[in-house]
């Protein structure tokens, strides 16, 4: 059953953006319900939007079920760790460059992509420092990091067997901001957090024993406009003002960034959300999804022509989640 949206009304708009929410004439509570309403058919994909534009709506309710994180819980060594999921991120996660990486190596990949894609171009720009080849940087530029950064996680795991000193595992916003640094200082980046942050949500939902998966991921320019629609009145894109304490923490240093987390703990915490674990990762997540599905329903955004599936995942893998593909990853070593 298709999901509809009733009863809506036509909104000024910003530029692209909608002033107000379609649904703004319904009360708060509504508003939550058919967000949850959207999460409870994000998984059956009973939903024809859904169902067919696999490119747009890419993950699973629960985003930890995506098949990278089942391959890397197989890699031990923190380099590879790293590196892999460095690649990943800054790949605009291509299944097929990952994929080669993990069974064949460096060598191999280099070789691959003389006549193959090495990354995505339908998700978010990654802006990378001007004259960079990005084929060779993608394979070189991550593995230096990885060399550069691998304490990082040796650090904790070293402490965790001393409980005199035990260390908590980085949050995941603690984590990014400490990739995006890196590379700021260290390979000319002048804009490179969103695939820190996505090295660090595939980093704790692959171990949460070194990035926690529980903490709180501050999202992006979807995320805000999701949350627009089912809360109206303000749009939060671009207004809130935070810093990351000593312990991690997200710290809200204005009105609009203690409105953002009121709103992400209503829906965190409501009786009626289908997730069960890292929620704030899930809800940060589906917001986005939620936008884009309402927008598209109202005629306000067009579906992308898709790329091949393989790109994204692996043949055997369905994002309509019946689990028939996890837990049958074999067991692959890691080859440079």
């Amino acid at each position: 059953m298709n999901i509809i949206y009733p009863n809506t009304c036509e909104v000024e708009f910003k530029g692209k953006k909608p002033k107000r929410s379609w649904m703004k004439d319904w009360s708060e509570e509504d508003r939550i319900e058919k967000f949850f309403e959207f999460c409870k058919v994000f998984d059956t994909r009973d939903d024809a939007l859904l169902k067919d534009e696999y490119q747009i709506f890419s993950h699973r309710l629960h985003w930890h079920e995506h098949p990278f994180c089942q391959y890397m819980q197989n890699v031990t060594d923190n380099e590879q760790r790293m590196f892999l999921t460095l690649v990943f991120s800054f790949t605009n996660e291509h299944w097929g460059t990952f994929m080669k990486l993990y069974n064949e190596g460096v060598d191999a990949t280099r070789e691959h992509f003389v006549d193959n894609r090495h990354a995505r171009n339908d998700l978010f720009q990654i802006y990378y420092p001007k004259g960079t080849n990005v084929k060779e940087w993608v394979l070189d530029g991550p593995r230096r990091a990885a060399k550069d950064l691998k304490y990082l996680f040796d650090d904790i795991e070293r402490s965790q067997s001393d409980f005199r000193d035990k260390r908590r595992p980085y949050t995941m916003m603690e984590f990014a901001k400490k990739l995006e640094a890196y590379f700021k200082e260290h390979q000319n980046f002048r804009s490179p957090l969103y695939p820190c942050k996505n090295t660090a949500r595939y980093i704790a939902m692959s171990y949460p024993h070194l990035v926690d998966p529980e903490s709180i991921l501050f999202g992006g320019t979807g995320h805000f406009d999701g949350l627009h629609q089912i809360f109206d009145g303000d749009n939060l894109n671009g207004k809130v003002k935070y810093s990351i304490n000593e312990w991690g923490q997200f710290i809200p240093e204005n009105k609009k960034a203690e409105e953002w987390l009121r709103q992400m703990r209503i829906l965190v915490e409501h009786p009626s959300n289908p997730m069960v674990s890292q929620k704030y990762l899930n809800v940060e997540d589906k917001t986005c999804f939620f936008w884009k599905h309402i927008a598209i329903s109202h005629g306000e955004k067009r579906p992308t022509k898709n790329i091949p599936y393989t790109w994204i995942f692996p043949s055997t893998f369905s994002l309509a989640n019946d689990n028939s593909f996890l837990g049958g990853i074999e067991q692959r070593q890691l080859m440079y």
